[in-house]
């Protein structure tokens, strides 16, 4: 039986290393917790406490993010930290599990750790002359972190998460490092234009050889060797389940270029503020490795050999590309009611850009017989655009102000992207916030409640990924904001 090693194609490597929806996972987590995805909104502790309507406001460093012409209105020197720390509650019941799995009474839980998720940024700005300013900021637009792997390696099939073949762990950095010039081309209007480099980081992993979809492609392969005068199909079936369970990992990083600009009307008696932002989207190409591993003394190691397997999927080299999104931003802000801000943001992000995900691997069979890793394989999402609609109050009383805002993000993952990766769904949240201002600093806390809609699905095609159910989340985002600002105020 030794003889069938070399005759063996892993044909079906396609359909799970599809799945390390590299970085769409990537780009993101399991749970999003923030915006439409990957997006990562309430990147400042006064913009979040005001629902992120802050495009037509942007009087701190955030401004940097949400509206880069904001800079233009801020004399002297300005520095700000901002922290976001992310609570999410992620739970899938499953509509059709393998018969036997364990499901939770809750579902499974897609919040295993870490528990806390910290988001930082840094912004500051320097006026050069009553038209210029600089201004640096270093912020993460888009980001993921998911984990909803509840077991170990070597436990019972049945106590395993079923949708672990689409995704069980995954994270996402994309950091914009951001220089930024404003010009005040009249006393009441500013323009700036910035330019960044963008760092991002992914890893990903997930479970492989599923005896539903890829490891049965494999006993259709080796049915006539393993079984021979047995029905071919049913052959398979037995083959796809004495194979072991494998895991993947991918891990890889980028380094590119993004641009942004903005312009920024304020009215001199604040009656009325007008914002426009514009940040570009970026095409992402990773360079990484991917690394397999697999179960031992599985029943047909026997037969095949102890090291069939790992020769088919060898640590290799791996290459791919995702884009991030455009973000398009229009506020209006009125200060017409004395010291009461009122705000209104529209942000529209061209996420179909995010339709497939090409992954390329560097040793394939035709480099390597024993191999059967492909040349190139394309993850396809299919994502639709999103918007985000937020309102948001400030009132100020002194060396204090206290902040309120609503948001609604739309999101663009539609049904059969749905699953480890993308627990998705539209969401509404509540924001409230408080800032404390003592000589030339600031300190600013916000609390965001996030409500994930229900969501409900029964796609044909994830019926052998076990990604089918009904999606509840829930996330709670606190963060807080130190601003120092020296010379006129």
């Amino acid at each position: 039986m030794l003889q069938v090693v070399p005759s063996v194609k892993f044909t079906v490597v396609r359909s799970y290393l599809l799945a390390p929806a590299l970085f769409v996972s990537l780009l993101f987590s399991g749970n999003p917790a923030w915006g439409s995805a990957f997006s990562i909104a309430e990147l400042g502790a006064r913009a979040a406490g005001m629902g992120t309507a802050f495009c037509a406001v942007a009087d701190d460093g955030s401004a940097l993010l949400y509206n880069p012409a904001g800079i233009g209105f801020q004399p002297g020197t300005r520095l700000q930290m901002d922290n976001l720390v992310v609570v999410g509650f992620f739970h899938f019941i499953p509509l059709s599990p393998p018969l036997g799995t364990v499901v939770p009474e809750k579902g499974f839980n897609g919040s295993i750790r870490p528990k806390f998720i910290p988001v930082g940024s840094l912004y500051a700005s320097q006026q050069l002359s009553d038209r210029l300013t600089v201004g640096f900021g270093a912020f993460s637009p888009f980001g993921l972190a998911a984990n909803f792997t509840n077991f170990n390696d070597s436990d019972p099939a049945l106590t395993k998460y079923p949708g672990r073949f689409a995704g069980t762990r995954a994270r996402l950095e994309s950091i914009w490092f951001q220089p930024t010039l404003a010009i005040r081309i009249t006393p009441n209007s500013s323009l700036a234009v910035g330019g960044a480099l963008v760092h991002t980081h992914l890893f990903l992993e997930q479970s492989i050889l599923n005896p539903l979809d890829d490891a049965l492609e494999f006993g259709r392969e080796a049915a006539n060797d393993v079984f021979p005068g047995v029905d071919k199909e049913l052959a398979a079936r037995s083959i796809a389940r004495l194979l072991p369970e494998g895991r993947v990992r991918i891990a890889g990083t980028s380094q590119t270029l993004g641009v942004t600009g903005g312009y920024l009307y304020k009215h001199p008696q604040g009656i009325i503020s007008l914002g426009l932002m514009y940040r570009s989207a970026v095409t992402h190409h990773l360079d990484g490795k991917a690394s397999f591993a697999f179960t031992k003394g599985y029943t047909l190691e026997s037969f095949v050999g102890p090291d069939l397997i790992p020769k088919a999927f060898p640590n290799q080299k791996i290459k791919g590309a995702f884009t991030t999104p455009a973000t398009y931003s229009f506020g209006l802000a009125t200060s017409a009611f004395g010291n009461t801000t009122l705000s209104a943001d529209f942000h529209f992000q061209d996420y179909r850009r995010f339709s497939s995900v090409p992954l390329n691997f560097s040793e394939t069979e035709a480099t390597n017989k024993d191999v059967r890793t492909p040349a190139e394989e394309r993850l396809v999402f299919d994502f639709r655009d999103s918007f985000q609609i937020a309102v948001g109050l400030e009132k100020r009383m002194g060396n204090m102000a206290i902040r309120g805002g609503y948001l609604y993000d739309r999101s663009p993952v539609v049904d059969k992207s749905v699953g480890p990766l993308f627990p998705d769904s539209n969401r509404h949240s509540a924001t409230a916030g408080f800032s404390m201002r003592s000589g030339n600093k600031e300190f600013t806390v916000f609390y965001e409640a996030m409500q994930f809609v229900n969501r409900h699905t029964n796609v044909a095609g994830n019926v052998t990924q076990f990604t089918n159910g009904e999606y509840r989340n829930f996330a709670h985002l606190a963060g807080m904001g130190l601003r120092f600002i020296l010379g006129p105020q």
